[in-house]
């Protein structure tokens, strides 16, 4: 194993991240490079307790003292551990960590009723409901950074399509005339999917404009 590093960024004024990629999936934020970096050393543990709560080894780590690790600034947005190909096992244990992690996540906001999922503390937070919407939605597109465009047959995006297709295909007739209030607005089903075929032929008429203007006919 790599010895393990923390690595620290600078996204954005006021805001630090820190991560340590040997242990996939540690990381915190801060306000300084320090406190971010106390932060994720106080994470690591943490993580790991997580880990062994859900069934996944964690004695590649559990020797490992995160006080003794050094810091370095990451020169770019890939980090030395980002390169080369995968070994089968490491395949293996981003799996397993991804399940653990779920599971915790869903027994951890399985506790909360309607109202405290979608209340925000205060104005410079999300409600859970955000942040839940915000992980789903990042993730997709991150799933899209592994396509070789136009290589591969648009793989994340045909995925994503299943999934819309798969969760209207086990609907409920009862579920299909509720209005449910989402941050303040209203929703029903046909609203959403409305606005997904609205959404999906905006972008597509944005597409051929694009093609269109890069010279290439869009009915080609």
């Amino acid at each position: 194993m790599r010895r393990p590093t923390i690595y620290v960024t600078n996204p954005r004024e006021g805001y630090w991240l820190a991560t340590i990629p040997a242990l996939l999936g540690c990381n915190a934020s801060g306000t300084t490079s320090e406190q971010a970096v106390a932060n994720v050393r106080r994470a690591f543990r943490a993580y790991l307790e997580l880990l062994d709560a859900r069934g996944v080894s964690i004695d590649h780590w559990k020797d490992l003292d995160p006080e003794r690790f050094p810091v370095a600034d990451a020169a770019g947005p890939l980090l030395p551990e980002d390169h080369g190909p995968l070994e089968e096992h490491e395949l293996r244990d981003f799996l397993h960590i991804f399940e653990a992690q779920r599971a915790a996540l869903i027994a951890l906001v399985g506790r909360l009723d309607a109202e405290e999922l979608e209340r925000a503390p205060d104005a410079s937070m999300w409600s859970v409901r955000q942040a839940l919407e915000h992980m789903m939605t990042t993730q997709a597109a991150l799933l899209s950074r592994l396509e070789r465009w136009p290589a591969d047959p648009f793989n994340t995006l045909q995925a994503v399509h299943r999934l819309v297709f798969q969760r209207f295909t086990v609907m409920e007739p009862g579920d299909t005339g509720t209005t449910r209030m989402i941050g303040g607005t209203p929703w029903t089903v046909r609203r959403v999917m409305r606005r997904i075929l609205e959404h999906e032929w905006e972008h597509y008429g944005h597409i051929e404009e694009v093609i269109d203007a890069l010279g290439r006919s869009p009915k080609a």
